[in-house]
């Protein structure tokens, strides 16, 4: 008996034709949405702040919610655990999913993939309709790549007419055109479904979700779910390589989403099944020091990019080792060691230029700027970040967008605009309500920079911004910022945040913010 779940439109569900009892209220739809819809597993405390903010006990309305959810599909899809999963039985489909996929629909009309995600069913909750703008505008570009239609039937693919694809797939993203080398390692993925050849299937799942998450957005659903499917094919064809590859990515996606101990857990896996390959074992190295950078553990973060840039470099991977010289020095700046930081930015620099790797040059542009910065010389950051945002919009990369608008309203609070440098700070900010698909440290590290703007020019609002950064913080694991947020509401004159801030920082591995939370 085929279940079709409809999330796309108004939310129901069908079992052989006939529709089963609706839950009550809108939460379950939207409960089921949000772990359905997300790009990996969604810890219960993530679900609770978006959908029962307000509620006395949100453990329990989330309990009442999933079971009002399970209820909805007649259990065919079964929620549970913690992070919260969703697995479906037997041949149950869900539309959200077809579409995210790329799947022809059996099911339901194809016509209607780009309807509205649980329309008429938004729950009144302003934390579920910021990600749920972003949801929705994710399906909506998946729904047109679905809906458009073939002006010819594809020709048979060949083993390595697949791998050629993969290779120039890769290359037109790094060339910083993510939506044509998307596209391009997409048409390898959907050749390679029809070889039954797990190791090339595996190949390009890999390559696609990897190019994806880095060159379009980390929380890009079907890129994580393509990484997935990746790991299983390579384990089938006992393909180590492909495996680490998928779940360092894998590991990646819950970096940047917050999820500190479910990355850690995947770069282990990845960590096993990269033993002897040094370029993988880099690649771990590199996304494990990116984790730990902001979960107070700095030291460990320079030690795991320590291995990262000499991995590289013993594995003769340019790319790889400009990616890790910039991590590091990111991580440099953290600990107030701008010295060494700068040699990594000149590492950095010289191998990307080298390269002409134009994609990766907007993030080394914002890392020198924060040195000249700190240097003084502000002029000369502002002219580089300029630079820097100009290819950022061409490539219409968010990330790199909203770290040049840091540094760019750093230089204004330098020139004396603080209140400028305010109002640009929070409309940027305002973006990452909106987006799932943004990197958490920036949208923590753009706070940041908006409470120490807000201390020139409205320091009646600094606690509001302190504690919504604290919030972030709390609740991804990436707890340094939840210092920084105590320091800037003592620098407001709340006497109790410094005590807060000095007692916060001796739980922390980086000396430069026990130095700051000794002058709070």
């Amino acid at each position: 008996m085929t279940t079709v779940v409809r999330l796309l439109g108004p939310p129901h569900a069908l079992r052989c034709g006939a529709e089963l009892p609706r839950p009550r209220g809108r939460k379950p739809w939207a409960l089921l949405a949000l772990v359905i819809a997300s790009s990996g597993p969604v810890p219960r405390c993530r679900a609770q702040a978006l959908l029962f903010p307000d509620a006395e006990d949100p453990q329990a309305a989330l309990r009442w919610a999933l079971c009002q959810a399970r209820r909805a599909t007649g259990g065919a899809v079964e929620v549970g655990g913690d992070p919260l999963r969703a697995r479906l039985v037997g041949d149950t489909c869900v539309d959200v999913l077809d579409v995210l996929a790329g799947r022809v629909p059996a099911h339901w009309a194809v016509g209607e993939a780009g309807l509205p995600l649980l329309e008429g069913a938004e729950p009144d909750v302003a934390e579920f309709g910021t990600w749920l703008l972003g949801r929705r505008q994710a399906v909506q570009e998946a729904a047109a790549a679905l809906s458009r239609p073939c002006a010819r039937p594809s020709a048979p693919a060949g083993r390595t007419a697949v791998r050629d694809l993969v290779r120039l797939g890769g290359q037109v993203l790094d060339s910083g055109a993510a939506a044509d080398g998307a596209r391009i390692l997409a048409e390898a993925v959907r050749r390679a479904r029809g070889l039954g050849d797990d190791a090339v299937l595996a190949d390009a799942l890999a390559h696609f979700g990897s190019g994806v998450v880095h060159a379009v957005a980390s929380s890009h659903a079907g890129a994580a779910r393509a990484l997935r499917e990746a790991v299983a094919a390579a384990t089938r064809a006992a393909e180590r390589e492909t495996a680490a590859l998928a779940l360092r990515e894998l590991g990646f996606v819950a970096a940047a989403a917050g999820d500190l101990p479910g990355a850690l857990r995947l770069l282990a896996r990845a960590q096993d099944a990269a033993q002897g390959l040094p370029d993988q074992l880099a690649g771990v190295h590199y996304v494990r020091g990116f984790a730990l950078i902001d979960a107070g553990r700095s030291t460990d973060a320079v030690a795991e990019l320590d291995a990262a840039v000499r991995l590289a470099e013993r594995a003769d991977r340019p790319r790889r080792l400009a990616s890790a010289h910039a991590m590091r020095a990111r991580a440099r700046l953290q600990r107030d060691e701008d010295d060494r930081a700068a040699e990594d930015v000149a590492a950095a620099h010289a191998l990307v230029s080298a390269l002409h790797w134009t994609a990766m040059r907007p993030w080394v542009d914002v890392l020198d700027a924060e040195l000249l910065l700190r240097a003084g010389r502000a002029d000369a950051a502002e002219d580089l970040l300029r630079d820097a945002r100009t290819l950022a919009e061409v490539l219409r990369d968010d990330c790199w967008l909203a770290l040049t608008c840091r540094g760019l309203a750093a230089t204004l609070e330098r020139h004396g605009r603080p209140d400028e440098a305010v109002t640009a700070l929070a409309d940027t900010a305002e973006t990452f309500d909106a987006s799932t698909d943004l990197c958490r440290w920036i949208d923590l590290t753009v706070r940041d920079a908006l409470c120490a703007a807000a201390l020139e020019s409205d320091p009646g609002s600094v606690r509001a911004h302190a504690a919504r950064m604290a919030a972030l913080a709390e609740r991804t694991g990436l707890v340094e910022y939840a210092v920084r947020a105590a320091l800037h509401r003592a620098r407001a004159g709340d006497r109790e945040a410094a005590s807060e801030a000095r007692a916060r920082a001796a739980q922390q591995d980086n000396p430069a913010l026990a130095v700051h939370a000794s002058r709070a």
